[in-house]
């Protein structure tokens, strides 16, 4: 059978990743550098010739508007999926960063006090790396042997390294795997010629070259 290749992709620059809101499903978007971003990705697929079987998206706006660009140069349909969100704030979604760390003291200790949830109706870490775990075993399941796409956010990148490596949200304390927008994590499963375990092999992680200038 042949790998199974998981390509993250995170989404473009959002209005979120410059202003000081928290944003969950008040998401505004991308900003027009992001939509640029994303422009540029999809004419690197292009260009490269880049195939996918199956390409999915977080629901998001910020993830969806930025499958939607990249989509007609991948020539498949986009499939929805709620579970690759970033991690869910609750309450404080939509309020200004300041305020949230004055009302919500556990907002910015979420990866310490891992098992603590963030807001009211929110996640924990732990609940958010689960999830993040669940779903992309659930789509790697569902595709043995195929090139799949996933545009999704930062957070979830960074939890596809607990699941490959089988770690809970507490591993987060002293490492993190940051992402570029439109960044692109490239995960393959693999059987070892050593020993016929099917194992996951990080291929490439935080390639965002279509955005540098020349």
């Amino acid at each position: 059978m042949s790998d199974t290749v998981l390509t993250l992709i995170r989404h473009g620059q959002s209005f979120a990743n410059v202003e000081p809101i928290v944003e969950s499903y008040s998401c505004r978007g991308l900003t027009p550098l992001g939509i640029s971003q994303a422009e540029r990705l999809a004419a690197r697929f292009v260009a490269e010739q880049t195939t996918f079987d199956v390409l999915y998206a977080s629901t998001l706006k910020r993830a969806r508007m930025t499958a939607e660009i990249i989509a007609p140069a991948l020539g498949v349909p986009i499939i929805w999926e709620d579970d690759l969100h970033e991690l869910r704030v609750g309450e404080v979604d939509g309020m200004r960063y300041a305020d949230v760390t004055q009302q919500y003291p556990s907002f910015d200790r979420g990866i310490k006090d891992y098992h603590v949830r963030v807001a009211p109706n929110g996640e924990s870490w732990n609940e958010f790396a689960t999830r993040c775990a669940r779903v992309l075993h659930t789509i790697t399941a569902a595709h043995p042997g195929a090139r799949i796409a996933v545009v999704c956010h930062g957070g979830v990148i960074e939890s596809s390294f607990l699941w490959a490596l089988n770690l809970n949200a507490g591993a987060r304390h002293g490492v993190s795997f940051p992402a570029h927008n439109t960044a692109m994590t490239v995960w393959k499963q693999h059987i070892s010629p050593y020993d016929g375990r099917l194992e996951w092999q990080l291929a490439s992680h935080n390639d965002h070259i279509h955005l540098r200038t020349t």
